[in-house]
């Protein structure tokens, strides 16, 4: 089990180094980074670029809390988002290998079309790149589970803090109220009117 884990972090480690420099690198070499790409054009380079970074941030932070990760997920589950996660640092490192093939050889970027370029053979080609979008998808419903889970941890443990705040002042009520009848008329009030100034200033 500790496998799994050990392997997605160090996938989630490697892909975060590999993205931070991928914008600029594809920038550098004359990609341009507003251009849509997706099923429905839901992404740009530099949106796809982020939403990577994201997700990595995003499983870095569910996976730093291993016992509960293990137990929200099957092992077959966490197999798979490894799985997922390879095949994403393999199209990130191949991304940066054709660009470094790029930077050295003939080609023209095809600027109607994200990722594109014409090769030294006169070919229409885009990058590995394009592939990470299929991945993202894969892996963003683990991602959602696994934050809907984190979720509802906090909303139970907010409840109990909630609870113990309205217990006490539930039983400092009484105590005060006690105090109270033993009070005179006019300390009763004067003691009410303090209290009421207080909430206000609250």
């Amino acid at each position: 089990m500790a496998n799994s884990i050990t392997s997605i972090n160090s996938s989630l480690v490697s892909l975060k180094t590999l993205n931070s420099s991928l914008l600029v690198k594809l920038q550098q070499q004359g990609f341009d980074s507003s251009l849509s790409l997706g099923p429905e054009q839901e992404y740009t380079v530099k949106t796809l670029i982020h939403a990577i970074d994201s997700l990595a941030i995003q499983f870095l932070t569910i996976t730093a809390k291993r016992s509960q990760f293990i137990q929200r997920t099957s092992y077959l589950e966490r197999k798979d988002i490894e799985s997922h996660l390879n095949r994403l640092h393999e199209c990130l490192q191949q991304t940066h290998l054709e660009l470094e093939e790029i930077e050295h050889g003939d080609f023209r970027c095809i600027h109607e079309q994200a990722l594109s370029h014409v090769n030294a053979d006169g070919q229409n080609t885009s990058l590995k790149l394009v592939d990470a979008i299929e991945l993202i998808d894969l892996l963003k419903p683990y991602s959602r589970m696994l934050e809907m889970v984190t979720a509802q941890e906090r909303i139970h443990a907010l409840s109990a803090v909630l609870e113990t705040l309205l217990s006490r002042e539930h039983s400092t009520k009484q105590e005060s109220e006690e105090e109270v009848s033993e009070l005179t008329n006019e300390q009763s009030n004067a003691l009410q009117l303090s209290q009421y100034l207080i909430r206000q200033a609250l």
